[in-house]
């Protein structure tokens, strides 16, 4: 096992695209295998030291950022063991990357549907946060494609736990509380009959550490096709959303509202000077659809009084990745904003149920023209499922108290409405008050019973989801 007490070369490990600062760490273990990390995690326990695991420290929330104790970094746990194409499934490690993985699996004409945004994410790390991207609209979060997990336990013990067992066969008693009924990532999973491997996606590594992964896969897509419409007012882009949500070829719907799009004209010099809105669109064409997917689209829009000629086409795959990157790029757009400003990510991760779409974007516009003159908020997302994030960048550092609060607001907004308070990135380090918003004191205590029952001595991610 590599051990690396120079503060120097640890430096990467203490930040994230949450902007946390202040974190700090004894030093860095590197297992390089499952052994090694259950005989750590032994150790550590018995000296009651904490251990916070690093995976591809891609998280928003300052999940991977210590204070205090060791890191236990999963990054030589890499290797995919094997494909099946048969059976469709993956067997891998914690370390391999969606990039990785997916220039494994498409070369044998698969696919792995969760889609999340970051592509140097590593796999673990997106169990840990039941994460999930824009394709999830159509194919749900990483829970819906894990089929087995091994995890070493503070205990040094290991469980090898596959899909369908129940948690009450390991002597568990599920949390006592109901989750909101949108895609969520907030705090522990809780069904009356859940399966244990539940318990453990989503729980952002407080539990145990994760060392090896089954997932499913699927046949890639025939082909597909990119759309991105620009809208002169909000109204009609979410009408778009409500009727093309219900098609069942579109895989993917984003949204940008006016100020994520004036970010992104510092790269995108020639987007349409009317636009007010835009949505990305990605559709399936299968042999039945293939001669009519684009009559279909222009006549939804044209009834909308949208001409599809000012829209962005994705057709050849030089334009697909083109829009692609148009998506991907606005995240570090307003991470740069947060860097500029030096100031924590301030970002609201809400999802509410379908019927509830428009309170909550009329709720957030209301809100945010009584803050504008200290706040710059940028809105964007997977809007297709309800979901988008709400950046707020203090214009000086007087006015973090409001962008908190102003976030703590959505929250309880979004809560009231049935939704869920963190819908992929997990609460990490500076999501407490808004968990607790959630559940309440009972529910938190409900997920302290969870924790202590697998790590009384809280020596796991110390901070993660519990203040």
């Amino acid at each position: 096992m590599i051990r690396k007490t120079d503060q120097q070369a640890i430096q990467s490990y203490l930040e994230d695209s949450s902007n946390l600062k202040g974190g700090f760490t004894e030093g860095l273990f590197l297992p390089e295998n499952e052994k090694e990390i259950a005989s750590l995690l032994q150790e550590a326990n018995s000296k009651k030291m904490p251990l916070t695991v690093s995976a591809g420290t891609t998280g928003t929330t300052g999940g991977c950022i210590p204070f205090g104790g060791w890191i236990l970094g999963t990054e030589k746990l890499d290797k995919i063991i094997d494909i099946d194409p048969t059976k469709k499934t993956v067997l891998l490690q914690p370390a391999v990357t969606l990039e990785n993985l997916e220039s494994k699996i498409k070369k044998l004409g698969l696919l792995y549907p969760p889609d999340p945004t970051e592509q140097t994410a590593f796999i673990g790390g997106t169990l840990a946060t039941n994460a999930s991207g824009a394709r999830s609209f159509r194919f749900g979060a990483t829970r819906n494609w894990v089929k087995r997990i091994k995890v070493a336990l503070p205990s040094g013990k290991t469980l090898d736990i596959k899909r369908g067992y129940k948690i009450k066969e390991y002597g568990i008693k599920a949390p006592d509380y109901k989750m909101p009924n949108t895609k969520t990532s907030a705090g522990y999973f809780s069904t009356p009959e859940m399966d244990m491997i539940d318990l453990f996606i989503g729980s952002e590594g407080t539990l145990g550490v994760i060392t090896e992964i089954e997932i499913k896969l699927i046949p890639d897509f025939h082909d597909t096709f990119d759309l991105i419409v620009f809208f002169p007012n909000e109204n009609q882009a979410i009408t778009f959303i409500e009727k093309a949500r219900i098609e069942t070829d579109v895989l993917k719907l984003e949204y940008f509202d006016n100020n994520a799009l004036t970010l992104l004209t510092t790269s995108y010099p020639k987007l349409p000077s009317h636009a007010v809105t835009a949505i990305y669109m990605e559709t399936e064409i299968t042999e039945k659809t293939k001669e009519s997917y684009l009559d279909k689209w222009a006549g939804l829009l044209k009834s909308l009084g949208v001409d599809m000629g000012e829209s962005w086409l994705g057709v050849t795959d030089k334009q697909k990745e083109g829009l692609k990157e148009f998506r991907h790029s606005m995240a570090e757009h307003i991470n740069e904003e947060f860097k500029k400003h030096h100031s924590i990510k301030f970002a609201s991760d809400i999802a509410v149920p379908d019927n509830k779409l428009r309170e909550m974007i009329n709720y957030y516009n209301s809100t945010l023209l009584t803050v504008h003159d200290k706040l710059l908020s940028v809105k964007f997302g997977h809007i297709g499922q309800n979901h988008l994030h709400v950046n707020l960048v203090p214009k000086t550092p007087d006015d973090i108290p409001l962008a908190k609060d102003t976030i703590a607001d959505f929250v309880r907004k979004g809560v009231s409405l049935g939704g869920t308070c963190s819908a992929e990135h997990g609460i990490g380090k500076i999501k407490h008050d808004y968990l607790k918003i959630m559940y309440g004191d009972k529910g938190i205590d409900e997920m302290r019973r969870i924790k202590k029952g697998f790590d009384p001595n809280g020596i796991l991610n110390k901070g993660n989801v519990f203040s």
